[in-house]
């Protein structure tokens, strides 16, 4: 089964999922409020149909929308008065942003239209790179490991231990660097800081991101929620980190390049696989093959997966930890083991009982 034949959502289906706009955007009220807009319009819907197979529609959307604004040069358009990235102050609660949100996608329904087709939902949230250190701390290997990063983007996890990184009152990483990341540890237990020794690290992505060109670094910037000012100078510093190493990013979708990538990869070290709110893009019904794929990678060497993503018991998942992800290792085929939930900006991370 390929891309193109997986079962893409019906207008009714996108009407429901941007009605849950104040679930899907918990700290960003402009989204909140243009999740409604667009539940309850035809016209915007009908670009929303557009989205890829497998992307998020409304994280999709917006960010089309976001990058066509950081894109504008001279008079801003009346819009961007309700972006905290472009400096707006304007209340989402106003009447008049839903005047001002469809005159301007109507206006430029083309080109959202060509993004939307096209682009991918790449979010690079560095604080996650926080998730990957506790999940190598779970593996029993003194290293060096290859690091292989699904879903990479433009590679800014695959630098994580360049990174002066504060989870509760631990620190670890390189005290001088220019990339900090905190985030809450909810939790008495200590936080585990040993970790294998790195040795190869690479990349796979539908369409990885070259951090040297500024659209592609624009499109990242507009990936952010408007409202989150400080993870995009997280982002802005780790993409100036990351850009000067350019790092090995394959091209191709994991089902089909990871086979390949399985000849060039060293058989004599442990592969350690990391994932993080990449399998939620996978379409459902192409899942299994994408476990698959990576689960072959253990035939000639041994494997962990490291994972962030939303769990597949979501209901009760999420009445014990909110909409989070779960962080959980895996060794070769065996059985998953669940070490912490964490939301999705990793603003905090709880470790689970062993």
């Amino acid at each position: 089964m390929t891309v193109d034949d997986v079962r893409r959502p019906t207008r009714r289906d996108l009407a429901r999922r941007f009605s849950h706009g104040e679930r899907e955007f918990p700290t960003s009220p402009l989204y909140q409020r243009l999740a409604g807009i667009v539940a309850a319009d035809d016209r915007l819907l009908a670009v929303a149909e557009h989205c890829r197979a497998g992307q998020q529609p409304t994280n999709l959307l917006f960010a089309a929308v976001h990058f066509l604004l950081l894109s504008e040069t001279g008079t801003p358009a009346p819009l961007a008065g309700w972006y905290r990235s472009l400096g707006g102050t304007r209340d989402p609660g106003d009447p008049a942003l839903t005047r001002e949100f469809t005159d301007f996608c109507r206006a430029t329904e083309a080109e959202l239209i060509a993004l939307v087709t096209t682009r991918l939902v790449q979010t690079n949230v560095v604080k996650r790179s926080a998730a990957l250190r506790i999940g190598l701390a779970a593996i029993d290997e003194p290293g060096p490991v290859t690091l292989l990063e699904v879903g990479a983007s433009g590679g800014i996890h695959l630098a994580f231990d360049a990174y002066r990184c504060r989870i509760g009152d631990t620190e670890v990483g390189p005290a001088g660097s220019p990339v900090r990341i905190e985030t809450r540890w909810r939790s008495s237990r200590p936080v585990p800081t040993r970790i294998p020794e790195i040795g190869d690290r690479l990349g796979v992505d539908l369409h990885p991101i070259d951090l040297t060109d500024p659209t592609e670094r624009r499109w990242l910037r507009a990936l952010v929620w408007p409202e989150n000012l400080p993870q995009y100078e997280l982002l802005r510093a780790a993409t100036e980190l990351v850009a000067a190493r350019r790092p090995r990013i394959l091209a191709g979708d994991a089902v089909t390049a990871l086979p390949r990538l399985d000849a060039d990869l060293p058989t004599d070290r442990p592969l350690v696989v990391w994932h993080a709110a990449t399998r939620v893009h996978v379409p459902e019904e192409r899942r299994a093959a994408f476990d698959a794929a990576i689960g072959a990678l253990g035939r000639r060497r041994r494997l962990y997966t490291v994972s962030l993503e939303t769990p597949d018991d979501t209901t009760e998942w999420y009445e014990r930890y909110g909409i989070s992800y779960a962080l959980q290792v895996r060794a070769g085929a065996g059985p998953a083991r669940r070490l912490a939930a964490a939301d999705g900006h990793l603003t905090w991370i709880e470790p689970l009982p062993a």
